[in-house]
């Protein structure tokens, strides 16, 4: 009888856990801040590609450097283009053109559950882009996983697979060589095993992926709480949170393609230039000698030792007077 009369008090605890759980998921994502909101509302568009609904920018600038053309912007994991937000006036103001784009997964990007994301099918979407506004020649500015997309698009550049001019390319914090790159204890949780990664995927929210991501900027430049808003907006729109161990297969295809990749810059036809913040747990400050001793073609730029794994966000004042800087040099 006891056994019996324990059934429901089961039943009602977990359909309780059901309805909580439930609540949590949808409390996950709260609506885009009024920043946000106009940043995606402003120079944007979609277009669609091999099934895929893609968020790009397209801001026509004033072209201050002499013969400046285009920028294409590549953000990094787990954010977006809107990472950019504070480089854009500087950026719209000095070149004749400058396009943004989500990668797939991202952002306001198709952000498809169970897809088995790829950096490789990131490279043919930004093609894909870059073909449908009939744009053959621009420089590279990227960041964290954009610097692999760079990397794929500069390797394609090289072996003169590609209708397109690569003019430059200037890569901020992000795992360019695997022998530098350490990712984060949440992250080799996330890539355990499918499973855990589905699992640990559904209970994020708002405060892990704060903590999460304010881990790896440096001590002395720390996103405010409205910069973890958006930046959490941005990622879990679409229920994007439930891919977030799916889009970590990056890692594993770095690895894969380490050789293809350190290649890509060294025998790169376009300048090749780093913007480097050394408080980055990501990529600690042994990558600054690796770097220089494997990309001999190469320059490099370290900022300040308060500056983390997010530059164009902790100092983006320097990072703009550097980029413009390395950019002008090479016209």
């Amino acid at each position: 009888m006891a056994a019996k009369s324990s059934c429901p008090a089961i039943t009602i605890t977990i359909g309780i856990l059901a309805i909580a759980f439930a609540t949590y998921i949808g409390w996950a994502c709260p609506p885009p801040s009024q920043r946000l909101r106009e940043w995606v509302k402003t120079d944007s568009s979609y277009f669609t590609t091999r099934g895929r609904k893609i968020f790009y920018k397209d801001a026509y600038g004033e072209g201050k450097l002499e013969l400046s053309g285009t920028i294409l912007l590549l953000h990094g994991f787990p954010t977006m283009s809107f990472d950019w937000i504070k480089m854009w006036p500087a950026l719209t103001k000095n070149f004749n053109r400058v396009i943004a784009v989500d990668f797939l997964g991202y952002g306001m990007s198709d952000k498809p559950i169970g897809h088995h994301y790829s950096l490789i099918e990131q490279a043919n979407l930004v093609t894909d882009l870059l073909k449908m506004l009939q744009v053959d020649s621009f420089h590279i500015l990227s960041h964290d996983y954009g610097d692999s997309v760079a990397q794929e698009l500069l390797a394609r550049h090289n072996n003169g697979e590609t209708a397109y001019e690569i003019r430059s390319a200037c890569l901020l914090n992000g795992g360019m060589f695997k022998e530098t790159n350490f990712p984060r204890p949440i992250q080799n949780l996330l890539t355990a095993s499918p499973l855990a990664g589905d699992i640990l995927s559904l209970l994020s929210n708002r405060y892990i992926f704060g903590r999460g991501l304010s881990d790896v900027f440096g001590p002395n430049s720390q996103p405010s709480e409205e910069d973890l808003y958006d930046f959490w907006c941005g990622a879990c729109h679409k229920e994007g949170y439930k891919s977030m161990a799916a889009l970590l297969g990056y890692i594993g295809e770095r690895s894969l393609h380490n050789t293809r990749w350190r290649k890509a810059l060294q025998d790169s036809i376009a300048p090749i230039h780093v913007i480097y913040g050394p408080a980055d747990p990501v990529n600690p400050s042994g990558f600054i000698d690796f770097y220089k001793r494997e990309i001999v073609n190469g320059s490099i730029d370290v900022l300040v030792e308060g500056v983390g794994h997010y530059p164009q966000w902790e100092d983006s004042e320097t990072v703009t007077k550097l980029y413009l800087q390395f950019v002008a040099s090479n016209l």
